[in-house]
């Protein structure tokens, strides 16, 4: 199921950085998928979990305004197949990513920053650092 994530995040990625938009095909669908496959494989409190958590933390930036809500709606969409700690690591590295392409904007004059590819990149990172066999802290 990880690497159904790791399509949902570089598609929302990339698709956020051609057009400027994350859609709700892309991220409604694959909570929906996230929930259903959960549910089949008996990890629902985790799915639930990770899918709040990942709404929760970009939350205050979406009614602030300074990010769409397609971003809120893709972490919550990885949330779901991440769960509680692949969420919270994939903010972790998203906020990493999101300074750099933040200071790419400046540096290009431009006034704003397309999150969901730093999403996509944040999430990304957690896959090749697991792949590495990286020992991520663990928040239980």
């Amino acid at each position: 199921m990880m690497y159904l994530a790791l399509m949902i995040a570089l598609t929302g990625g990339l698709w956020d950085a051609f057009t400027g938009k994350i859609p709700n095909w892309l991220t409604l669908g694959s909570i929906f998928l996230g929930l259903i496959a959960s549910l089949i494989l008996g990890d629902l409190a985790n799915c639930v979990a990770g899918l709040l958590i990942g709404i929760v933390i970009y939350l205050p930036f979406f009614v602030l305004g300074y990010m769409g809500g397609g971003d809120v709606k893709l972490m919550g969409a990885i949330g779901c197949f991440a769960g509680i700690e692949g969420i919270i690591h994939t903010a972790f590295f998203a906020s990493i990513w999101g300074g750099f392409l933040a200071l790419i904007a400046l540096y290009k004059r431009k006034r704003h920053v397309r999150y969901g590819m730093a999403i996509g990149l944040g999430f990304l990172t957690l896959k090749v650092l697991l792949w590495l066999n990286w020992q991520l802290p663990s928040h239980y």
